[in-house]
């Protein structure tokens, strides 16, 4: 039994997340390799989500769709995709991208011929695209003025490759950008990958529609009972906030539970314990947007899992919604 449920888990835990922004930013991708094959200007690409929105999901499905191709006189490399170490610094940089290029010798080397070598290699290997993620990494290290010398080296490096170059991280990389100018000149074009940015859809209609993908990939069938699925796509924004990863914590919890108690469907009793033990313990009662006595309101007051200041404000302004539905 214990393996079934690792099993389930891992699978489940496997499926991407193909939501608009997802799908709108693999797009974008695709569509800066197309011009730079088609001989036009390079242009770049600036992705940011919070953890667990599929970013590095993103990059694995575009180096999968551009794979590399060992011929008998090279290697061909589409795509250089590194995931920036954490504390990054132009060295630790420089050797994850060697590295990945296939270089025999990634430390070996001073700074300026490490970044010679990224350039040589890349250019022999035909890379049409540098992704680098987690560059938040960057942002992390340090003060201004170290986050201003990493970012410039980036910048080195790009004017180096003439290639089409996509950074994804945290929301918070864009301060990565203030400090930067020329960076930022080079990253005017930029994608967020979280819902409520539709403007023909609500914030709760697209939390549904992510929610009934997700189900179709559950090992246990979810049963919505007497609850409308108009009301459950108000509680399922407001326990997760409208945040892509949140909902995949949520039937994560959910099928956990299923197992456990070895359930033949999830119900919303099980989104509601799922709650309280994957997001908010003290999420209870009224305080839980799965139970009947919830408020319909938005968990963001001092103490709550979405409390102002703590995380980054949702756009818009949230509608109350009548708790007798």
């Amino acid at each position: 039994m214990m393996q079934d449920e690792f099993s389930a888990l891992t699978q489940f835990s496997q499926e991407y997340l193909s939501f608009p922004p997802f799908l709108a930013a693999f797009e974008e991708i695709e569509r800066s390799i197309q011009l730079y094959r088609a001989g036009a200007i390079t242009q770049h690409l600036l992705v940011t989500g919070e953890s667990g929105t599929g970013k590095t999901t993103l990059c694995r499905l575009i180096s999968q769709k551009y794979p590399r191709v060992v011929l008998p006189e090279r290697d061909v490399q589409p795509v250089l995709y590194i995931s920036i170490p954490p504390a990054a610094t132009i060295v630790s940089v420089s050797e994850a991208m060697l590295a990945k290029l296939g270089d025999p010798n990634p430390t070996l080397g001073t700074s300026s011929t490490k970044t010679a070598r990224v350039v040589r290699l890349a250019q022999a290997c035909s890379v049409e695209l540098l992704l680098l993620d987690e560059a938040n990494h960057i942002q992390d290290r340090g003060q201004s003025p170290t986050q201003y010398l990493v970012g410039d080296w980036i910048k080195g490096l790009m004017d180096g490759l003439q290639i089409p170059a996509v950074l994804l991280g945290l929301p918070r990389v864009e301060s990565l950008l203030r400090v930067n100018e020329q960076l930022r000149r080079r990253f005017t074009r930029r994608m967020r990958m979280e819902l409520g940015q539709s403007p023909e859809k609500s914030i709760e209609q697209e939390c549904l529609e992510l929610f009934y993908t997700l189900i179709h990939s559950m090992p246990i069938p979810f049963s919505i009972g007497s609850e409308s699925w108009d009301a459950l796509a108000h509680r399922l924004y407001f326990a997760t906030d409208g945040r892509v990863a949140y909902l995949k914590k949520l039937l994560t919890g959910a099928i956990r539970l299923s197992f456990e108690l070895d359930l033949s469907e999830i119900r919303c009793q099980e989104l509601a314990q799922a709650f309280e033990a994957e997001i908010w313990p003290q999420g209870i009662g009224p305080l839980n947007p799965f139970s009947h006595d919830f408020a319909f309101r938005r968990l963001d007051r001092q103490g709550e899992p979405f409390e102002q200041g703590a995380i980054a404000s949702r756009p818009g302004t949230r509608r109350a919604y009548a708790k007798q539905i």
